[in-house]
């Protein structure tokens, strides 16, 4: 039996996903996010007919607002903004499809823990078992700030912070003891009182005397997955996560964070398989090649360099319009944190890139790699990504919505269905099945 490749659909609740200028591509259904949530819901069916695990949402909270001091920048090209909420898509998603999962970022900065049980065990009941969490602690100040602190908490802070945020996670979760609730009708008692426990939890960082009010939902706890590239990061996550999200440039580069990932998991008395990898990538197929390198330049060219830096400047909370845009990258000093995304950018190359090179590439897709070609060369060269990184699959992010998902679906998924790597129909009911599933 061949190692099945998990997938999943990355998107956000905004004009732009993670192309810059994708809102208004002559393929893309620009309304769809505000008056069209029956596209919504088509995307939903076709990722469940592409036999995904599920729909991965990234989100946040606020414009982002380093490049040159303010929000210019982001509210002309929409860079992921506006963003509406995600977890209200989730319940209409799930109402069409019988089996495809939903996993969508929630900040442990900004939602008190005993809400986001709440919110997320609700989800499960009503999804029947299809919920997943991505936990991040959120980055920059313009969130900080609209949510009213005065400054981001630092990041090392950040983290503490949300291994016990988690704790009390665990603890609402197991409050209530899974036979708990006996509804016996002739003897008046929905809830047997004894298995119902209060957690009493006083910390640190917060403080939760109570039980979750919402009764055990079908899969006890959604599942967890994670992103963090820094060392704390790394360390929440292999803590933490059922499955990992990474975002590299190179299969090389997957397989070191991977690796690292899985080797830090024995720290916390975790075995590495107990962590899922999955890569972002971009795919833009095409019935030739040439065809598909003519849309890939199409997406590409209409990204504005200062649109990709200043994306690059939210993402990393560092106003890069300081430095010359056509000064090469490894001559640039100060950059503090964003030196080394620059570095892996520059490797990926093997050129000298200037700023205004990078802000191009960031913009078309976030240095996530762009798979680009005939299906079967798609098909090919996430095979052999697949197993160069040890990854168990892939986030796939759209260049346009909802067409690039049909056609990734009409044209590469039969090819990796034939080819014995992904799952001609499903065969798991919980979003923990289909991404703990190995094999077909």
């Amino acid at each position: 039996m061949k190692k099945l490749m998990h997938l999943m659909g990355f998107v956000l609740n905004s004009p732009m996903n993670h192309t810059i200028g994708s809102w208004a591509h002559p393929r893309n259904n620009v309304n769809y996010h505000y008056a069209q949530p029956e596209v919504w819901q088509h995307i939903a069916r076709t990722l469940e007919r592409g036999r995904f695990d599920g729909v991965f949402f990234a989100d946040q909270l606020a414009a982002y607002g380093n490049f040159r001091g303010n929000t210019d920048e982001a509210l002309r090209h929409a860079l992921q903004f506006p963003v509406h909420d995600p977890l209200l898509l989730i319940p209409m998603m799930a109402a069409v499809t019988d089996c495809l999962g939903f996993a969508s970022t929630l900040s442990v900065t900004y939602y008190p823990p005993y809400m986001a049980v709440r919110k997320l065990s609700t989800l499960d009941h009503l999804t029947k078992g299809r919920i997943g969490w991505n936990i991040v602690t959120s980055l920059h100040t313009g969130e900080a700030r609209n949510m009213g602190l005065k400054e981001m908490i630092p990041h090392d802070l950040r983290y503490e912070r949300a291994d016990e945020y988690m704790e009390v996670c665990y603890k609402l979760w197991d409050s209530w003891e899974p036979d708990a609730v006996v509804m016996d009708r002739d003897g008046d008692i929905f809830a047997d009182p004894a298995k119902v426990h209060p957690i009493n939890h006083e910390g640190k960082w917060f403080t939760c005397p109570g039980f979750s009010c919402v009764i055990p939902s079908p899969q006890g706890r959604p599942v967890l997955f994670q992103a963090g590239a820094s060392g704390a990061g790394r360390d929440f996550c292999a803590k933490h996560a059922e499955a990992a999200f990474i975002i590299q440039y190179t299969p090389r580069a997957m397989k070191l964070v991977a690796a690292d990932l899985k080797e830090r998991t024995r720290k916390f008395g975790r075995k590495p398989e107990d962590l899922k990898i999955t890569c972002g990538i971009q795919v833009i197929v095409g019935g030739t090649e040439e065809e598909a390198r003519a849309k890939q330049q199409v997406i590409n060219d209409r990204v504005p360099y200062e649109a990709g830096l200043a994306l690059l400047s939210g993402h990393t909370n560092y106003d890069l319009s300081k430095f010359d845009p056509d000064k090469p990258v490894d001559e640039i000093s100060g950059i503090q944190g964003a030196q080394g995304l620059f570095d892996a950018l520059v490797k990926m190359h093997n050129v000298r890139l200037t700023l205004r090179e990078i802000g191009k590439i960031y913009g078309g897709s976030v240095a996530m790699p762009q798979i680009v070609g005939t299906p079967e060369q798609v098909a090919d060269q996430m095979e052999y990504i697949m197993k160069e990184a040890d990854a168990d699959g892939f986030n796939i992010t759209p260049t346009y919505t909802p067409g690039s998902f049909d056609e990734f679906v009409d044209l590469v998924v039969p090819i990796l269905q034939k080819r014995g790597v992904h799952r001609k129909e499903y065969t798991t009911k919980t979003l923990r099945e289909s991404v703990l599933q190995t094999e077909l």
